[in-house]
């Protein structure tokens, strides 16, 4: 007998199948709304009585008690299912008790056509570097402070001593740079505007010197690992030493005494501080970008912004982070980033960075602020803006 003889299950029409679940689809649909019709009264009484909108005891009960009424063949698909139906709940319900973005996102945002000629910008670091070479590129005829630190960067923009301030915000090889993600979170600062420039880096030495007398490199730490193998191939064992920045490192070689150091910079440092190229392109990557961000003291839409950065802050769980990432999928708004690092001072505990392509002047932002923010512990906005590449 063979095993077709002995599968006695009908085959049922593919058709039929589908009607059958469009009809009982059709009743989840009905049966959903009316759950949200009651969540709706739910919410009513909580804004009444002073209630959160998150009962986390209630829904582990809820969850526990659905499990036990399914058939041991689907129990498993059960907690999922319902935890998702709380989650739209509880959406549903912030949307009718909170005022949309407010509280994220300022109400109030300043549009502009662009970016004013003439600001004050605070730029880290000195003449020739890379943040300096961006700021040129998004300001006409900015008026320029030099500051020492990303801090004194964000002080100066903070403190209104500056309209703005300029900051790598990451680099193709080399990654983000956090800290500048920790300054605009807390001290509250927004991006207007980003840029991307292709970094070439150099090796740069006083006239005179081979590059079989170098024996200690300096540079910024970003640009230093961007050539971590061409560093490493260099005739004598070198020690990398890092700066503050690219120019500030030119701008050291070309002060010291020694004949044995070099700097990793740009060729305009090289003219600027008349030092000799010994190299050029050294980065490991040919093609090696770096993003800066002009960051303001109050939220700005500049220009036709393209996309929103957000700081979020997960409970830590399991699929917390997916509950997220899915409702900004189901609003059907791309994603353009997606980052994560450890959160300072706590044990694998993670935030992230999300870049999505929507901006307070969508229809969707609002939508999915209001519908992520009860999903998080924590969640920021960073700013709208558009980017732009030099």
């Amino acid at each position: 007998m063979t095993s077709q003889e002995t599968n006695t299950t009908p085959v049922i029409d593919l058709s039929i199948s589908r009607a059958r679940i469009d009809e009982i689809d059709a009743q989840i649909i009905e049966l959903f709304e009316r759950r949200m019709h009651i969540a709706a009264d739910v919410a009513a009484y909580k804004r009444a009585t002073g209630k959160p909108v998150l009962d986390k005891a209630r829904e582990a009960a809820k969850i526990d008690k659905a499990t036990e009424l399914a058939s041991d063949e689907f129990k498993k698909f059960i907690p999922p299912l319902f935890s998702m139906m709380m989650e739209m709940s509880r959406a549903y319900q912030h949307s009718l008790l909170d005022d949309g973005s407010e509280g994220v996102v300022p109400a109030a945002i300043d549009e502009a056509a662009e970016l004013p000629a003439a600001a004050h910008v605070a730029v880290q670091g000195v003449e020739g570097a890379y943040q300096h070479i961006a700021c040129r590129e998004l300001f006409d005829d900015p008026d320029i402070v030099f500051v020492p630190t990303f801090d004194a960067v964000a002080d100066a923009v903070e403190e209104g001593r500056v309209e703005y301030g300029i900051l790598p915000l990451e680099n193709s090889t080399a990654g983000t740079v956090d800290r500048v993600y920790d300054l605009l979170y807390k001290r509250g600062l927004y991006i207007a505007r980003a840029i991307t420039l292709r970094i070439n880096h150099d090796l740069l030495a006083k006239p005179g010197v081979e590059e079989s007398d170098i024996v200690e490199v300096f540079s910024h730490e970003q640009a230093l690992r961007q050539c971590t193998d061409f560093i490493a191939q260099m005739p004598n064992e070198v020690t990398s030493t890092a700066c503050r920045n690219t120019a500030m490192a030119a701008s050291s070689v070309a002060n010291s005494e020694r004949r044995d150091v070099a700097a990793i910079s740009s060729t305009a440092c090289a003219e600027l501080y008349g030092l000799n190229v010994l190299q050029h392109a050294i980065q490991d990557e040919a093609d090696n970008f770096t993003r800066f961000i002009c960051v303001a003291k109050k939220p700005q839409l500049v220009g036709v912004p393209e996309r929103s950065s957000l700081l979020l802050i997960t409970p830590h769980e399991a699929g917390a982070l997916f509950r997220v990432l899915s409702r900004i999928a189901a609003l059907g708004v791309n994603m353009l980033k997606l980052e994560s690092r450890p959160i300072p001072g706590s044990e694998f505990e993670f935030m992230f960075y999300v870049d999505i392509e929507c901006t307070p002047n969508d229809a969707a932002f609002d939508e999915v602020i209001a519908q992520i923010e009860p999903l998080c512990d924590s969640l920021a906005y960073l700013g709208s803006y558009a980017e732009v590449s030099a």
